[in-house]
């Protein structure tokens, strides 16, 4: 009996550490990207699909579900800057319309850049908004590599472009 009483008191104890514990790890948030911050860079800007585009691409995603794609042409992409984006970034929400496309220099860049502003949505755990195809295209999510892809129906696939997340 004097051995109950003790190994009752551990294993209580021992019980209720753990329910504590299981329920304070269930509740840590798990590593989450924040989309609005900074923008996305397309993986190969400046290099050779930059070069067979004819362009730099960057996306920034705004709150009320705004969406724009800006396109900077090449060579000249090369050498403008994150910051330099992000303030066009910032014009383009100020002066653009939902459903939009325009070619401005925005007081900001040499060589005039196209946004493209959209609204968007979340469809079965994507980003999804119009992109001028009969299909919407879809963003999907990395949080952990701190990165996304763009996928845009094609007639025979799906062409999947990845942007880096750039917060500087």
């Amino acid at each position: 009996m004097r051995k109950l009483l003790p190994n009752f008191l551990y294993a209580s104890t021992f019980a209720l550490f753990t329910l504590l514990s299981g329920n304070a790890f269930s509740q840590q948030e798990t590593k989450t990207m924040d989309i609005y911050s900074g923008h996305f860079s397309r993986e190969a800007n400046n290099g050779p699909t930059a070069e067979k585009t004819n362009n730099n691409i960057y996306i920034k995603f705004y709150p009320n579900e705004w969406i724009a794609l800006l396109y900077v042409p090449y060579p000249y992409g090369k050498n403008v800057s994150p910051d330099t984006i992000d303030q066009v970034f910032a014009k383009v929400k100020r002066e653009s319309e939902t459903g939009s496309f325009t070619r401005s220099k925005y007081d900001l860049l040499d060589e005039a850049a196209t946004a493209h502003v959209e609204k968007y949505e979340i469809v079965e755990g994507q980003i999804q908004f119009q992109c001028g195809s009969l299909n919407p295209c879809a963003i999907r999510r990395y949080n952990e590599d701190n990165y996304i892809e763009l996928v845009k129906s094609g007639i025979i696939n799906e062409h999947i472009i990845k942007f880096d997340h750039i917060t500087e």
